[in-house]
């Protein structure tokens, strides 16, 4: 074997290796889209107006907020005839449901209290080349789901039944509902779509309740 082939031999070898640690490594999304209830929280929807967050946490209220951004526009969020520069911003409120901004994109919350639940939907473009060369473009949405501690909290990605976990362990009463087997969440959320929904609600309550009454 000469030493070009060699060379690129054990570059591919190296490579292959690479990749198998970063699948290995990578976190399993299991907490799909639909796994939580989305609906906004009560108080969100109680709102009687739009407004805007800013960094220091006070409210601008007005009608109609909502986020402009791209290349070829300033990022802003209008509420009413105003434009608020994005990096001025945490978040806005629109029709009784809060968006927190993350750089130019925005999160939305399902869930407000000691920790605010969000999630995130993305498509996702994939190429794949049958046996005969013909290549198929398909989409798919992919959720994902934050947890923050406070409003002021840094968003943390919950992508399984451990990392909720974590979060709510000590609260007997939630963490009873969310320690199980994956067969066994799935059953729950199949007969309560909020089943996931109540196990925040109940540790955001003092650990009260059974979390369909908030």
């Amino acid at each position: 074997m000469s030493k070009n082939k060699i060379r690129h031999f054990y570059s591919a070898l190296a490579a292959a290796f690479f990749i198998l640690i970063a699948a290995g490594s990578a976190k399993v999304n299991k907490i799909h889209c639909g796994s939580f209830s989305y609906s906004s929280p009560q108080d969100d929807r109680m709102e009687k107006r739009d407004y805007v967050e800013l960094l220091d946490g006070s409210k601008v209220y007005g009608d109609d907020a909502s986020a402009k951004t791209g290349m070829f526009v300033k990022d802003h969020i209008r509420i009413g005839k105003e434009k608020i520069p994005l990096k001025e911003t945490r978040g806005y409120l629109s029709d009784g449901t809060y968006h927190k901004r993350q750089g130019t994109n925005f999160m939305t919350r399902i869930i407000h209290g000691k920790l605010n639940v969000y999630y995130d939907q993305r498509v996702v473009t994939t190429h794949t080349t049958s046996a005969n060369g013909t290549m198929r473009m398909s989409n798919r949405t992919i959720c994902y789901h934050y947890v923050q501690v406070g409003d002021n909290g840094e968003l943390k990605a919950i992508a399984n039944q451990r990392d909720i976990i974590e979060y709510v362990k000590d609260c007997p009463k939630a963490l009873e509902m969310i320690d199980k087997k994956d067969k066994e969440i799935r059953r729950s959320i199949k007969r309560e779509r909020d089943y996931l929904n109540q196990i925040f609600r109940i540790y955001n309550n003092d650990c009260k309740g059974d979390g369909s009454q908030f």
